[in-house]
C-alpha cells in the first residue's frame, strides 16, 4: 500500500479523494498529521490546504474541548474503526465558530505486515438531516400521541368532528357578518353628504376618498389615490391646510377648521370656496400617528348664503330710507331665495350621481362575498377529505407497525425457512422489498411494492439502483444504505421520493420502514415496507394553504372594519341603521347627540317611534308613509336631503335633514336601510325668521304709513271744513303714526350698523336716577301700572347714555305690553359681589315659558301672550343684548310661569363713582 501510495504521489491521490461523493482526510503517525484532505473535508474544516502537514490539533485548535482528536488517537492506538453518528461540531468558518452535524468513519489502513500506517477519515455533513429528524421524531411522537388516543377514544373523535362542523358554522357566520358590516359600513362611507379621505404617513398620500370628497377635490379616482396631498395640491404647501396636517401628526390631537377659503386652486374665475375641515389622527397599536382620516365639507352654500343675508338686510336697509321702493325691494329678496332653492335642486341632483357610485361598489363587495363563500365551500369539502384520510392513514400506520413488528419477529426466528419469509412477503398488504448485498440485489418484491415503483418481476436478482437510477442521491436510498451498513433499523414518514412513473419524474410522499435482514448473525440485507401517503400529505397542504387565505382574508375584513368604524365614529353626521321592521340597530354617537339618547335608548324603538311625533316642515304632521326612511323602504330607493321636524316628547321640536338607502342581502332580498341625518335647526330657524321678519317687517312699516296717509288725506281734503278738534286728532295721529314709523326704522337701522359694526359709543358719565328720569318718566305718566325705581339711585356710571337708556325703556314697555296686569312695574338697582351694577326691571304677570327663554334675545324672535301676538319686528331684545355687549357687561332673564319675569343687565363699575 505504501508503494502505491508513494507511486501515485499526493496530487494524483488528492485528486482521487476529491472524486469521492464524501468528504475524505488521511492522518498519519501518532501525532496525526494531516497527509491529505479532500475539498470537501477542507470546507466543512472552513480551511485551505495550509492546513495538510500541520498536526490534527494545531490545524484545527477549536477542536480542543471536544472529542474528536482523542477518538482519531484511540482509533490509531486501538486499531479499531470508530463510526460517528449524528455527532455535533464546532468549526471556525470565516472567522466565526459555526455548529454542524456529521456522520464519520475513523477507519486505520494496515499495511503487508499488519502495522497502521494512516487513518482514512471519511465524513458527511447530516446537519439539515439531524434537523429534520428532530423534526420527524417530534412528528412521530406527535402521530404515537393521536394513534393512541384514537385506539381509546372513537367517540371523543366523533364529539370533535361535531365540534369541527359547529366551528365551521360559526366561522361561516362571522364571515356573514364582517362581510355584511363592512358593505353597511362601505355605503354609509360613499353615500355620506361630507367628504371623508384617509391620509397616509408623513407624506400624506392618499389612501381612500369618497365620491363627495372627490367632487370637493374635482379630480377624478385614478388622479389622487395613492400620490402624496401636496403633489396633487402643491398650492397648499405653505398653507393653513398643510401647517394644521403636520401639527396634527405631530401632536395626535384632533383640530377642525370651520368655514377656511380653499387656497388649493389658482382658477381665479370659479367662485370662492369655503371648507370646514376636522383632522382626526388615526393612531397604529404603539400609539403613534399612522394617518390622518380627515371629514370635509364644503359649506361654500352656506357662506354665500349669509353673504346673500347680509346683502338683502343692506338692500332692507336702503327701502327702509326710501319708503317708497320698499315693495320692490322685498319682491328682489324673494327671488334670491328662490335662487337659493334653486342652487339646493341642484345639490340633490349631484347626490343622486354619488348614488349610482354606491350602487357600483355595492356590487363590486357583492361578488366579493360569492368568492368568500365559495371559499368556505372549498374549505369544508378539504377538511371532510383530510378527515377521510387521516382516518385511514391511522388505519394503515397501526397495520403497518404490526407489521413491522412480525417482520423484526419472524426476520430473527424464520431466517431458515425461506419459503414461509416469501408468502410472508407475498401476501403483505403493504409494499415490502428485500435487497441483499453490497450491491442490494432486488432478492424478494411483493405486487404492492411493484406497482408503487411502477416495475414488474423482472427487477427480481438485479441490483436496485441500477434498475431505479432516480433513487441515488435521494433520503429514502441513504437510509436503506445506512441500514444495511450499522445494522440499526429506520423509519421514516411523508418522505419526499421522485419516481419515473409513465416516463415522466414524479415526486410523491411515502411512510417508510428499513429492517436488517440478518443471516448467521450478521446482516446481509435490508428489509423495505413502504406506503405510499400523497394523497393525505396534499391534502394536508391544501388544508393549511385555505386556513391561511382565510386567516388573511379575516385579517382584512376586521381591519376594514375597524377602519370603518372609525369612520362612523367620528362623523359630523348622525348615522342609523334599522333592520326589516324598522328597528333601530346602530346609531353612531353623533346620532346619540342629536338625538338625546344612549345607544341603549336608540335600540329599543323605531324610526316612527309614536312618542316621538315626526313634523312637515309647516308644523303638521308627518305621515308614517312620507318619512324619508318609509319611503326608501317601500320603493327600495334612496333618499336625499328630505328636512323633517321632530318633536320629542319632552324637549324642543328640532330639524334635520336625512338621507336614507336600502341595504340589500346577496338575493337582492331589502334586509334593511342606512340613514345619515344632520342638525338643521339652526338653518331652519334662521330662514324661518327671514321669512317672518320680511312679512312683519312689511306689515309694520306699512300700518303706519297707511294710517298716516289717511289722516294727511283727509287733512288735505277737508281741513277747511273739519273743526279744530278735529284737525287736532288728525294731527296727534299723524305724529303718532310718524314716531311709530321712526321707531321701527331706527331699529331696522340699528340692527344693520352692529352687523357692519359701525354703532358707536359715545361715553359719559351720568348717575342712574337721571337717566331714570331721562328716559322714563314719560312712561310712568301714560302708562296704567305704577313704575316704581328702588335701590342705588346715587351710584355714578360710564357709559353711553342714549344707549343704556334704551335698553331700560325697551325692558319698561315690554313689562307694559306683555304683563298689563301686573299693578307695578320695579325697577331695582344694586351691586353684585362682582363688583357690577346691576339694573332689573321686574313684573308681576303671567311669567315666560322656560323653553322660550333661551331664544328670547335673538334676532326677529317674538313671544306671545296667551296665544296673542303683539306688534313689534322682534328686534327690541336683541338690540339691548348687542348694546350690553358692546359695553362688556351681561344680559339675562328670570321667570316663572305666574309669578312674573325680571329682565336685567349688568355693568362694570371699576374706576367709577358715588355722587
Amino acid at each position: 500500500m505504501n508503494n502505491l501510495l508513494s507511486a501515485m504521489g499526493n496530487p494524483a491521490l488528492l485528486e482521487i479523494l476529491n472524486q469521492s461523493t464524501q468528504a475524505t482526510a488521511i492522518y498519519i503517525g501518532p501525532d496525526l498529521v494531516i497527509q491529505l484532505a479532500s475539498e470537501d473535508m477542507l470546507k466543512f474544516w472552513g480551511k485551505d490546504e495550509s492546513v495538510m502537514g500541520k498536526k490534527f490539533e494545531d490545524a484545527l485548535p477549536e477542536l480542543e474541548d471536544q472529542p474528536f482528536a482523542t477518538l482519531l488517537k484511540k482509533v490509531w492506538n486501538s486499531g479499531q474503526s470508530y463510526i460517528g453518528k449524528d455527532m455535533e461540531a464546532t468549526l471556525e468558518i470565516n472567522g466565526e465558530l459555526i455548529s454542524s452535524y456529521f456522520d464519520f468513519i475513523y477507519k486505520p489502513v494496515f499495511d503487508s505486515q499488519g502495522n497502521i500506517f494512516c487513518i482514512l477519515h471519511t465524513a458527511s455533513d447530516v446537519t439539515d438531516r439531524v434537523n429534520a429528524w428532530q423534526l420527524v421524531r417530534d412528528k412521530e411522537q406527535r402521530e404515537q400521541q393521536i394513534i393512541e388516543e384514537l385506539a381509546t377514544a372513537n367517540e371523543e373523535y366523533q364529539a370533535t368532528n361535531e365540534e369541527l362542523a359547529e366551528a365551521n358554522e360559526q366561522l361561516s357566520k362571522i364571515h356573514r357578518q364582517l362581510i355584511y358590516t363592512e358593505n353597511r359600513m362601505q355605503q354609509l362611507v360613499s353615500s355620506s353628504p361630507v367628504g371623508l379621505t384617509l391620509l397616509k404617513g408623513k407624506d400624506m398620500v392618499i389612501e381612500t376618498a369618497n365620491p363627495e370628497m372627490l367632487k370637493i377635490w374635482g379630480h377624478q379616482h385614478e388622479e389622487v389615490i395613492g400620490k402624496p396631498m401636496l403633489e396633487v395640491f402643491p398650492l397648499l404647501k405653505d398653507q393653513i391646510f398643510s401647517t394644521q396636517l403636520d401639527k396634527v401628526f405631530s401632536s395626535a390631537e384632533r383640530i377642525s377648521l370651520q368655514e377656511v377659503l380653499d387656497s388649493s386652486r389658482q382658477d381665479q374665475q370659479s367662485q370662492p370656496k369655503y371648507l370646514s375641515v376636522d383632522f382626526i389622527p388615526i393612531l397604529d397599536p404603539e400609539g403613534k400617528v399612522d394617518a390622518i382620516m380627515a371629514t370635509v365639507q364644503d359649506t361654500s352654500e352656506q357662506i354665500r348664503a349669509k353673504l346673500a343675508l347680509q346683502e338683502s338686510e343692506q338692500k332692507l336697509q336702503e327701502y327702509n330710507e326710501e319708503l317708497a321702493v320698499l315693495n320692490e325691494e322685498l319682491q328682489t329678496t324673494n327671488e334670491e331665495l328662490s335662487v337659493m332653492n334653486e342652487e339646493y335642486t341642484s345639490t340633490n341632483e349631484q347626490l343622486e350621481e354619488f348614488n349610482q357610485m354606491i350602487r357600483a361598489l355595492n356590487l363590486q363587495l357583492k361578488e366579493k362575498n360569492i368568492r368568500l363563500n365559495n371559499s368556505n365551500s372549498d374549505y369544508k369539502k378539504v377538511n371532510s377529505e383530510l378527515i377521510e384520510a387521516n382516518s385511514s392513514l391511522k388505519r394503515t400506520n397501526i397495520e403497518l407497525k404490526v407489521l413491522y413488528d412480525e417482520v423484526n419477529k419472524l426476520n430473527t426466528k424464520l431466517y431458515d425457512s425461506e419459503t414461509g419469509f416469501k408468502n410472508l412477503i407475498a401476501q403483505a398488504p403493504v409494499a415490502i422489498l428485500l435487497v441483499k448485498g453490497e450491491d442490494f440485489i432486488v432478492t424478494m418484491i411483493n405486487s404492492p411494492m411493484l406497482e408503487l415503483i411502477g416495475k414488474d418481476e423482472s427487477i427480481i436478482g438485479k441490483p436496485l439502483f441500477k434498475e431505479i437510477p432516480e433513487l441515488v442521491g435521494q433520503d429514502a436510498a441513504k437510509k436503506l444504505i445506512e441500514t444495511y451498513q450499522d445494522g440499526q433499523p429506520r423509519a421514516e414518514s411523508s418522505s419526499p421520493v421522485s419516481l419515473m412513473r409513465d416516463g415522466i419524474l414524479t415526486q410523491g410522499f411515502f411512510n417508510f420502514s428499513y429492517a436488517p435482514y440478518m443471516e448467521d448473525g450478521k446482516v446481509t440485507g435490508v428489509i423495505d415496507m413502504a406506503l405510499e401517503v400523497t394523497t393525505q400529505v396534499l391534502a394536508i397542504r391544501e388544508r393549511d394553504r385555505t386556513i391561511q387565505e382565510k386567516t388573511v382574508l379575516e385579517e382584512t375584513l376586521r381591519d376594514s372594519e375597524q377602519r370603518l368604524q372609525g369612520i362612523l365614529e367620528t362623523m359630523a353626521e348622525g348615522v342609523g341603521i334599522i333592520d326589516v321592521h324598522g328597528k333601530l340597530v346602530y346609531a353612531n354617537p353623533m346620532a346619540q347627540q342629536i338625538l338625546g339618547l344612549t345607544l341603549s335608548e336608540i335600540e329599543d324603538r323605531t324610526y316612527d317611534d309614536p312618542c316621538w311625533q315626526n313634523l312637515r316642515l309647516d308644523g303638521t304632521p308627518l305621515p308614517q308613509e312620507e318619512h324619508p326612511m318609509s319611503i326608501m323602504m317601500s320603493t327600495g330607493r334612496q333618499v336625499f336631503d328630505v328636512e323633517i321636524g321632530v318633536q320629542p316628547p319632552d324637549k324642543d321640536v328640532f330639524y334635520i335633514s336625512i338621507n336614507a338607502a336600502p341595504i340589500f342581502d346577496e338575493q337582492g332580498n331589502l334586509t334593511g336601510g342606512i340613514g345619515t341625518f344632520m342638525d338643521v335647526t339652526s338653518r331652519r330657524l334662521i330662514t324661518q325668521g327671514k321669512d317672518d321678519f320680511i312679512s312683519i317687517a312689511s306689515h309694520e312699516l306699512k300700518t303706519p304709513v297707511t294710517s298716516l296717509k289717511a289722516s294727511l288725506q283727509l287733512l288735505e281734503r277737508a281741513h277747511t271744513k273739519l273743526p279744530a278738534e278735529s284737525r287736532e286728532k288728525l294731527i296727534s295721529q299723524s305724529i303718532r303714526s310718524l314716531e311709530n314709523l321712526s321707531r321701527l326704522i331706527n331699529d331696522l337701522l340699528d340692527t344693520s350698523r352692529m352687523e357692519q359694526g359701525q354703532m358707536k359709543m359715545e361715553k359719559t358719565e351720568f348717575s342712574l336716577s337721571q337717566l331714570f328720569d331721562d328716559c322714563c318718566s314719560h312712561l310712568a305718566q301714560t302708562s296704567k301700572q305704577e313704575i316704581v325705581f328702588e335701590g342705588e339711585k346715587a351710584q355714578i356710571i360710564f357709559a353711553d347714555n342714549q344707549q343704556i337708556g334704551q335698553v331700560l325703556v325697551n325692558f319698561i314697555t315690554n313689562a307694559i305690553k306683555y304683563a298689563p296686569d301686573s299693578g307695578q312695574i320695579l325697577v331695582r338697582a344694586s351691586i353684585t359681589d362682582e363688583k357690577e351694577m346691576r339694573i332689573g326691571v321686574k313684573d308681576y304677570g303671567p311669567g315666560i315659558a322656560s323653553e322660550k327663554l333661551k331664544h328670547l334675545f335673538n334676532r326677529y324672535y317674538r313671544t306671545d301672550y296667551k296665544g296673542q301676538k303683539f306688534t313689534g319686528l322682534g328686534l327690541g331684545l336683541y338690540i339691548s343684548a348687542e348694546i350690553i355687549k358692546n359695553h362688556n357687561g351681561k344680559i339675562g332673564v328670570d321667570s316663572e310661569l305666574g309669578i312674573g319675569s325680571e329682565f336685567w343687565f349688568c355693568l362694570p363699575i371699576e374706576n367709577q363713582r358715588i355722587r
